[in-house]
């Protein structure tokens, strides 16, 4: 089960821990967001951080209806509690983990400043 918290602004935060390519796990912090429906989503200066492999360009289609292209990078995260290869988009802007990344969760949010958040892995 992965755990996490609702911040002073009523975001739904959790940590993710990535691999990155010296070996550790960095955890990072991150906002739900239903409304992505990729993976993860980071800042350039985090995924530099990491040192993560390019992938292919993510066609995206922004709040405003704009579409874009991101570029892409592949990294390992530890995800129940099992190891699990995911792309990254890079943009500006929060750490967000998306709807590709929860496909297969139950996601349990007390919508409170404080609020527990909670992701579990659905059976089957």
């Amino acid at each position: 089960m992965i755990r996490g918290k609702v911040n002073e602004k009523g975001q739904a935060l959790v940590a993710v821990e990535a691999l990155a390519r010296d070996g550790w796990f960095q955890p990072l912090e991150f906002v739900l967001d239903t409304g992505f429906t990729g993976d993860l989503l980071l800042p350039a200066n985090a995924i530099q951080r990491l040192q993560v492999v390019p992938h292919n360009e993510i066609n995206a289609s922004l709040a405003d209806g704009q579409d874009v292209q991101l570029r892409g990078w592949q990294v390992s995260v530890l995800w129940h509690d099992r190891i699990r290869r995911v792309v990254i988009a890079q943009a500006d802007g929060e750490p967000l983990v998306g709807m590709g990344l929860l496909q297969g969760s139950r996601v349990t949010i007390d919508v409170q400043v404080g609020g527990d958040v909670t992701i579990e892995e659905l059976a089957g």
